[in-house]
């Protein structure tokens, strides 16, 4: 056998192991970081569409509110015209062009309240359902 074949294999030098662990070091907080990114992602995605959804909640019951204000004053001033008509003109109320045309804004704004209503249940029972799911 040769001098060489006789000689013991040496060990890797130290600075090589350290710069072996130092590498595997750096793999996994790379594997680590990129994990942490999506899970980012994904929480941020959900955020989002939380956001968007309670928004759009918010508009339509801002909406309904405001049509629900419309309809209390339209009702104000129908009975202040109520109110201010004699029994004479009472007996022909539906003649009055005003009674006529407060009346039927009435009935328009009580649909579309309920028309908002409708949405605001849809919404929130869209966001049980998908909560259930979860």
């Amino acid at each position: 056998m040769t001098d060489e074949a006789k000689q013991p294999e040496q060990e890797e030098p130290k600075s090589d192991r350290t710069s072996k662990r130092m590498n595997d070091m750096f793999k996994g907080l790379r594997e680590f970081g990129s994990a942490a990114m999506e899970k980012a992602e994904e929480f941020g995605k959900i955020a989002t569409e939380k956001a968007e959804e309670l928004s759009k909640l918010g508009k339509i019951k801002l909406d309904l509110h405001q049509l629900k204000r419309s309809r209390t004053k339209a009702l104000a001033k129908l009975g202040e015209l109520v109110f201010s008509l004699s029994k004479a003109k009472l007996a022909k109320l539906t003649e009055q062009e005003a009674y006529v045309t407060l009346t039927k804004s009435v009935k328009e704004l009580d649909l579309e309240v309920k028309k908002k209503e409708a949405q605001v249940n849809d919404i929130t029972s869209e966001e049980e359902d998908t909560e259930v799911k979860k």
